[in-house]
């Protein structure tokens, strides 16, 4: 999914951070129809640099990319069907913020009255 962030001024500190362009993807081949593992990444970049009475150090535009793995189990939950996802990141290619590692706990549950999809159409 690609997507773009544009960002207000904010009237406290007069301070409005760049707008940014991202990239997330993920691969996960699904093995059965209740698991599945793969790979997930993302790419993120300011395009224009942060502005305001509030940026005292410069326009400091900021990037990072990031990869790992991905693991995700289809979980019947009562009467619904949910889902659980682990997700762990590794940032490289870091420029005026933060990398490291970072992992991501998701559980999610279908809303009441949906259709379940079957496995054969997700493939």
């Amino acid at each position: 999914m690609f997507g773009l962030t544009y960002n207000f001024i904010n009237p406290y500190t007069q301070y409005q951070s760049g707008t940014d362009a991202h990239l997330d993807w993920a691969l996960s081949p699904i093995f059965t129809d209740k698991f599945h593992i793969g790979a997930v990444g993302y790419i993120y970049n300011q395009i224009t640099g942060d502005s305001g009475l509030g940026a005292r150090l410069g326009d400091f535009k900021s990037r990072v990319a990031g990869i790992r793995p991905q693991i995700g189990f289809f979980i019947p939950f009562f009467d619904r069907e949910s889902y659980l996802t682990l997700r762990a990141y590794s940032e490289f290619d870091t420029r005026n913020r933060l990398d490291g590692l970072n992992a991501f706990i998701t559980f999610s549950i279908e809303a009441s009255g949906q259709k379940k999809p079957s496995v054969a159409n997700l493939r």
